[in-house]
């Protein structure tokens, strides 16, 4: 049976939830960190805003926007480079996470205030720390909204503006409070707000949820895309990417075919190409006129 689309569109706010396959710990050791660093890059690659995230031991939740509809092909992105990373340093083969990940499609406010809590408590609830220890958890947002200069894909105004507290550090003391009064911290409702934000497609209102049915109806009976089309959709933002770099950099189209592969600004674009989209060696290769996809690689890493 062919997989169900997911549904994108500019400024979906989603959940996502992904595991380790077998359940077996997946992010002991430095393997959080380097998960942490993976999602960073993807978020920089995507244009994507996390309202929240943690990672646990053998799963990560994330309240993920993304402000271009490019969930897939960025969800693609992070947990393949994730995987390759962690088979290569641990020396293993096959698939890191459990099948398909999750991602439940969230509502601004309340709903998106909501979420944020249960991700920020998932430490607490696993019996990990206090909420009054929350920034001790490092492999989370939380401890980082406390930052002066915190990774730029963080956005914590709109869950504060849900409670009406100011985008700032003391409004981020007042959001303390509000965690320690919040109801995960009854053990009895516990069970019900994992359903609550974990089960089903949409945390929303109903007049919200009529709305995605609409559009997704739409979606799901629209002709599917086959593998070419797809391709020729995700290439279009890499070439306006390309264009833009190559207008900045004061080149024209001509140039790359005319200079040596591995000339400095050729290496620039490569290097900005691949930190600002999911672009391939490949494809950078090929539109740069830079030889072997190896080769990109080994330059964009100072290897050559």
């Amino acid at each position: 049976m062919a997989r169900k689309p997911r549904l994108e569109f500019p400024g979906a706010i989603y959940h996502v939830i992904s595991r380790g396959n077998y359940r077996k710990p997946l992010f002991e050791g430095g393997a959080g960190l380097a998960f942490e660093k993976t999602l960073f890059q993807a978020c920089g690659k995507c244009g994507w805003l996390l309202h929240s995230y943690v990672i646990m031991n053998n799963h990560y939740h994330l309240a993920l926007e993304t402000p271009r509809p490019n969930l897939v092909e960025g969800m693609r992105w992070l947990q393949g480079t994730f995987g390759i990373r962690f088979n290569a340093f641990h020396g293993e083969r096959g698939h890191v996470f459990q099948s398909r990940y999750k991602s439940l499609i969230i509502e601004e406010g309340r709903p998106l205030l909501g979420l944020v809590n249960y991700i920020h408590l998932n430490p607490v609830r696993a019996g990990l720390l206090e909420v009054s220890e929350l920034r001790q958890y490092a492999l989370s947002s939380f401890p980082k909204f406390f930052a002066k200069s915190p990774p730029s894909c963080l956005r914590r105004s709109r869950f504060l503006a849900a409670l009406e507290f100011p985008d700032s550090p003391s409004g981020m003391r007042r959001y303390v409070e509000h965690l320690e009064f919040s109801e995960e911290n009854d053990p009895t409702a516990r069970n019900e707000i994992s359903k609550r934000y974990c089960r089903g497609w949409a945390i929303a209102s109903q007049e919200y949820r009529d709305e995605l049915k609409t559009a997704f109806a739409e979606c799901a009976d629209s002709e599917s895309l086959g593998g070419a089309e797809w391709a020729d959709l995700r290439e279009a933002g890499w070439e306006k990417l390309f264009s833009s770099l190559m207008k900045a950099a004061g080149r024209s189209v001509d140039d790359p075919a005319n200079a040596p592969k591995s000339a400095a600004w050729k290496v620039k674009i490569a290097r900005q190409l691949r930190a600002r989209s999911t672009a391939t060696n490949e494809w950078i290769a090929h539109r740069l006129a830079m030889g072997h996809p190896s080769r990109v690689c080994n330059l964009i890493r100072g290897n050559v």
